[in-house]
């Protein structure tokens, strides 16, 4: 080996233990530490609830016959979806009318929500029934509401994240009534609850 290339060896590696030994020291002997500072996270997912009607949002008997019972001619698809806390309570549907006694209207004329019935076979009306109770959770009309479902929610998310779909059978019992001519209007309101 040269001499050159000794020297040149030799300065690299008093180099190098100087370097070690300026650096390694500092790092073993610590730094100095600053006081924690804290970053407060939150996320937040609202509960949801909502009803829409997929198939038959407008019902329509062409030629009622007074003093029968009129079968509407389709059935009201009802599609409830819920995202909801665990034990929320009850989670009810209810069908109501605003004004109970004029269900449906033509001009003077009316037809009360005693007259109109609804069946859900798939929950808790599987008989036809008079729109006519109390409603539930703070829905609906005294005396023009009918509940369609109730449905406990848990703490699991088979039960407290759901969609179902249910559908409406819906008549207007005309037995001993006889209808004024006209074309009697109204409007059915679908609304869900949690209490």
């Amino acid at each position: 080996m040269s001499r050159t290339l000794r020297a040149v060896l030799g300065r690299a590696l008093a180099g190098a233990l100087f370097m070690s030994a300026v650096v390694f020291p500092l790092h073993a002997q610590g730094g100095t530490l600053g006081a924690p500072v804290t970053v407060t996270l939150a996320a937040a997912l609202p509960p949801s609830l909502t009803v829409l009607v997929t198939a038959g949002a407008m019902q329509s008997i062409p030629s009622v016959t007074s003093g029968a019972i009129n079968a509407f001619p389709t059935p009201v698809q009802i599609r409830t979806s819920w995202d909801l806390r665990p034990n929320s309570g009850t989670l009810s549907l209810v069908a109501y009318f605003t004004t109970p006694a004029q269900a449906m209207a033509s001009g003077g004329n009316s037809i009360s929500s005693t007259r109109i019935r609804g069946r859900m076979a798939s929950g808790s009306v599987p008989v036809f029934t008079p729109i006519n109770g109390a409603g539930a959770g703070g829905v609906g009309v005294a005396g023009g509401s009918l509940v369609l479902f109730t449905y406990a929610v848990c703490n699991s998310n088979a039960c407290r994240r759901q969609t179902r779909t249910d559908p409406l059978d819906l008549q207007l019992d005309l037995t001993g009534l006889t209808l004024a001519p006209g074309t009697y209007t109204g409007t059915l309101n679908l609304r869900a609850v949690t209490y």
